[in-house]
Formats: C-alpha cells, structure tokens, sequence
C-alpha cells in the first residue's frame, strides 16, 4: 500500500512478517489500479489490476512467529471476472510455514478482520465477512479449522469474546483460543441495535445504536452517540476463571426443577421451558464447523415460543382449566422473589451459578411468553417460524437430546400441524 495509507501499527506488521519470512525489509503490498462500480463488493472497492494486501495479523513476540491475513486480487478474465483470494499465511524461522483459505460465503465479497491472537500454538482471528462474524482457530503449521458463528456485534474481555445473541435479552461468549461456549448472561438490553464495547476489565457497556437522522450532520450524528454512550448500561462480567459451561446437562435440568418447585409447574411444565428457553445455558445450538458456515435455522426457527403454542392447543382443545393453568405459572415463574439480577457474579460453585443464571433468564422471558399467551402477539422485533419449514421441525422431532416432557409436547402439536405465530 502507499505509505500515506499505512498507519504505524500496519507498519510495524510488515515489517515483522518480512522479517519473519527472512528479509531484512517490509512484507511489500502491491497497489492496484482503481477499480469502478462492476467491481464493487460488499466490503471493499475491488481494482481491476492485481492487488495484494494485508487485511490483519497477529506476532507472537515469545518466538517471533507471525500469522496475517492476506487478500491477492488479479486481473479480469475476458468476461470481467475478477479473481480474489482471501488466505491466513504463517511464517517464522526466516520461510513461510503454510498457508489455509479462510473461510467466507465468497472471497469476492472480502472480509474485515477485527481480531488475530496467539495462545501458545493456537491462532484466533475474528473477522466479517458478507453475511456473518466469524471466530477460526487453527494450530499452524497445521490448516485443520474450527469455525463458530458469533454474534456481529462483539467484545473481547481477557481471553472471552462476548457478542449479541440472536436470543432476545442474552449475551452469549465463546472461550479463547478454545471457542468452547462461556456461560450466557441474561442482560436486558436497548431496542433495536445496540453499541457494544468493553468499558474496562470485567466490565461490558451496552448502549442504544442511534439511527442518522433527518436533520443529523456528521458532527451532531456523533455526538448523539456520545451522549448514548455516556449514560451506558455497565454490565459485570464472571471472573475470569469462572465463565465456562459445566456440565453434563441433566444436572442443570435437575436443578433448574428443584428451583422452580416453589411454583408449582403444572405437568410437563420444566421440561418445556428448560428445552425451550434455558436451552443456550446447556447446549450448543451452532456447534464448531470444519469451514464455512452461514449459521443455523435455529436462529430463525427457535422453539423458545413453544410454551405459548401449548397454550393454545390446550384451548383450542377445550381444556380451558389446563389453559389458565399453564398461563398462571408462566405468571408466577415472572414473579418469582429472590432471584438475584447478576447471579455469575456470585461466590459459588459453576453448577449453582448456571443454575441461578439460567432462572434468571427464564424469569425475564416467562414474563414475555405470559404476555404473548393473552394478547397473541409477539414483542416487537421478535419472530417465531418453528412450525414454517418441515425440515427444522422433523429435526426438532427426532433430537432425542432434550427433556422428554419437551418431546412430548412437541410431538402433539406437530400432530396438529400448526401455524408459526409470524405466518
């Protein structure tokens, strides 16, 4: 790149991977010509001529290894394709050591890298590509991957990266270098899009993500944006030993009934709202991939409105009594007394404190299922297409990994062939 473009850390970069590589000078970017709209991705103004830039990378100073993230763009072939190539390089004892594709929907679109660490021998980049923010870890030289989907708004805080969950009200995390899942915080969070960052250590900032307004400037859209985020919601973090998952899940499902006992549930009831809701607390609904990956249909077809599709089949069967029963406990598990609001932050064994945590997220959204039960509607910004595509409700049928009063009742209403409530 041109050295008016190249920022002092860049710098600092290539220089390392020259030196890594065996040179006594800089890693050297080729600038391309200019390119026009026809060339146009998502992320990035493509040039017509061969270009090769470095987009991100990380030195670990303890043996002076260095892995970047490098996109090589050549020229048009004779029906205007261009060719683009997205790849991790990692070099050290003065040659390369390898090389892996990084995983996209298509290099074409590029990629943003936001994040790139050494631990030990494992290497995490973070980065954007066209439709999700991804995590890689990988141990070069060897190029076995492991991808997980994280949220696209994110924050690292020591060796965690937190990041918006598309489950409504929870932060959810992935451990570093591992990606192994970190315990999920319920966190009631700003409409809409939020500004996410780490405030200090151990402590995340959520505020509201303001929309550019009619009559906004430049200077008067960045003060409101300020001002949001000076009157942020600080959010404590676990200690840095306690964030991960314990396990296996049937405890946590035995303990999440014993804690709700004083509501006395009605028949199925816990089974349906730890396989419905507290599922993020105990299984992983994006498991690591081996590449590219666009997500899950979880994420658009979640059961965690399944208590409220009970409800009406129960009405619609003419069991009012059962109906009304159902409906008051969701109200009295939305009113439940001494439920602490920052339950990771206790002094507790990682079983308790996932148990606590996960009640506390199933307090919050009882509150909104007893609500959706009474008037049908769904809260504003939220949907529901469990029933939509056959394909997610059979493998929502045959996934015997779930409590069997969960089963049961799916079962009977996919008997019924249901709406989804946004259909």
């Amino acid at each position: 790149m041109k050295d008016e473009a190249v920022d002092p850390e860049h710098a600092s970069l290539l220089v390392a991977i020259g030196r890594a590589l065996g040179s006594d000078g800089p890693y050297l970017e080729v600038e391309g010509e200019p390119g026009d709209a026809l060339h146009l991705g998502t992320r990035s103004l493509l040039p017509v001529g061969t270009r090769r830039v470095v987009l991100g990378g990380a030195v670990d100073p303890a043996t002076g290894r260095v892995a970047w993230v490098e996109q090589l763009t050549g020229e048009p072939d004779g029906d205007g394709h261009v060719p683009v190539s997205i790849d991790l390089h990692f070099a050290w004892e003065g040659r390369r050591q390898g090389q892996v594709e990084v995983p996209t929907y298509n290099p074409y679109f590029g990629c943003d890298v936001g994040f790139m660490g050494w631990y030990g021998g494992a290497l995490v980049v973070i980065y954007r590509e066209k439709h999700r923010t991804l995590a890689v870890r990988l141990s070069p030289p060897a190029t076995a991957l492991e991808v997980a989907v994280l949220g696209d708004t994110w924050a690292l805080d020591e060796d965690t990266v937190y990041f918006v969950s598309h489950h409504p009200g929870l932060i959810e995390g992935r451990l570093l270098p591992s990606l192994a899942r970190a315990l999920p915080l319920p966190i009631p969070r700003p409409p809409g899009a939020v500004q996410f960052w780490r405030h200090a250590p151990g402590t995340l900032a959520l505020a509201p993500y303001l929309p550019f307004g009619r009559g906004d400037t430049r200077d008067s859209y960045r003060a409101r944006l300020e001002a949001a985020r000076g009157s942020a919601r600080l959010v404590p973090l676990p200690p840095r030993g306690a964030r991960a998952l314990p396990g296996p899940p049937e405890r946590l499902w035995k303990r999440l009934e014993e804690l709700l006992a004083e509501t006395a549930p009605p028949l199925l009831g816990v089974d349906v709202l730890v396989g419905a809701v507290a599922a993020p607390f105990w299984r992983d609904e994006t498991p690591l991939a081996t590449g590219y990956t666009s997500g899950s249909q979880a994420r658009w077809s979640s059961p965690r409105y399944l208590p409220v599709y009970w409800y009406r089949l129960l009405r619609e069967d003419g069991r009012a009594a059962e109906a009304e029963a159902w409906l008051h406990w969701l109200e009295r598990v939305a009113r439940m007394d001494g439920v602490d609001p920052a339950p990771w932050t206790r002094d507790a064994p990682p079983e308790e404190v996932t148990a606590w945590t996960a009640l506390r997220y199933l307090r919050t959204r009882a509150r909104v299922l007893a609500r959706t039960c009474r008037t049908g509607r769904l809260p504003e910004r939220e949907s529901c297409h469990l029933f939509s595509g056959p394909r997610r409700t059979r493998e929502l049928e045959e996934d015997a990994f779930q409590p069997p009063g969960f089963r049961e009742v799916l079962r009977q209403l996919v008997a019924r062939g249901p709406r989804s409530l946004s259909d």
